[in-house]
């Protein structure tokens, strides 16, 4: 397990390895935004939407500009039922597609 990528380890079914291996990469490549939103999405299918906001919300830190971000945090919110919390992410994500910097 120890040479797995950490999308492979969770594909595998090992979800703590492969969390241990994201945060590894973010702390050995502190800008490796694939790492974030992996966490995010990781933490997101576990039902643990605090985690996946809190490693949504520092990939949106690190790239501003990332949609993809913001429309996770949209989809995060609305199963917490943060409704307008919800919609703002939304309208974020859906003016940088339209800006062109997604």
């Amino acid at each position: 397990t120890a040479n797995q990528k950490p999308v492979d380890l969770f594909a595998a079914g090992k979800t703590d390895d492969a969390i241990e291996a994201f945060l590894k990469l973010i702390e050995t490549h502190p800008d490796h935004a694939d790492a974030y939103e992996s966490l995010g999405m990781v933490y997101y299918k576990m039902g643990k939407l605090d985690e996946a906001i809190e490693w949504t919300l520092k990939l949106a830190a690190l790239r501003p500009k990332d949609a993809m971000a913001h429309t996770n945090l949209s989809v995060f919110y609305m199963k917490k039922g943060m409704k307008e919390k919800a919609e703002e992410e939304k309208a974020v994500a859906t003016v940088l597609k339209f800006s062109g910097n997604a």
